[in-house]
């Protein structure tokens, strides 16, 4: 199988039936490059969003880092991709040691290539709505400031909103428990408390510096 079949027939099994995805993919040679490609395209995807919310004029929410409002995003734009695959790398190597505990067996390659395509997938929960809106502020449809403000205030964009989230938080969990128990052969338990952590870890490393 060519590369980018291999990696569209993974990534979309994935979405489908994700266990049986991550045990052909850890078995696979090209395991790294593969998963690499679905953190990538996230990467990509998030990258222009900021660049979108610079063209809208938006602002972020209390940001952690100390840095203006109005430039926020000028510097966001270079945290994001770097962000994104440190915290992938982070959170599969705490897992992967946190696995040894368990008797799990699985190589920190394998467990990267899982959390990688995790990411890939379950980001698509909330990449949808953060591309469109970001695009639709940079074209002057919506007014970002604005949209932002609703966001954050009892408006039914803000419940909207809230439900992608608790979706995102599902999805990453379930997909990167799922990795978890293909690469190690942990029990259910084991592999959705790691699986939780691995998500804590991915993404509080990735909000210090994406807001």
């Amino acid at each position: 199988m060519k590369g980018n079949n291999r990696f569209f027939s993974y990534y979309r099994l994935a979405f489908l039936r994700p266990g049986q995805a991550f045990e052909q993919l850890i078995s696979d040679k090209r395991l790294l490059a593969l998963s690499f490609r679905a953190v990538a395209i996230m990467a990509i995807l998030y990258t222009f969003v900021y660049i979108f919310l610079i063209f809208g004029g938006g602002q972020p929410f209390k940001p952690w880092l100390d840095i203006p409002l109005d430039a926020y995003y000028r510097y966001n734009v270079f945290f994001c991709a770097p962000s994104m695959f440190l915290g992938w790398i982070l959170a599969a190597g705490v897992v992967q040691l946190l696995a040894r505990m368990f008797s799990g067996q699985g190589a920190f390659e394998q467990t990267l290539a899982v959390f990688g395509f995790g990411i890939g997938v379950a980001s698509w929960s909330t990449g949808v709505h953060d591309i469109l809106t970001s695009f639709l502020g940079a074209i002057q449809v919506i007014n970002q400031r604005d949209y932002e403000l609703a966001l954050n205030s009892p408006t039914i964009w803000r419940a909207l909103l809230w439900i992608q989230m608790g979706i995102y938080l599902l999805w990453f969990i379930f997909l990167f428990s799922r990795g978890v128990r293909a690469t190690h052969g942990l029990k259910p338990g084991p592999s959705i408390l790691l699986g939780t952590i691995g998500f804590l870890v991915y993404q509080l490393f990735f909000l210090i510096f994406n807001r």
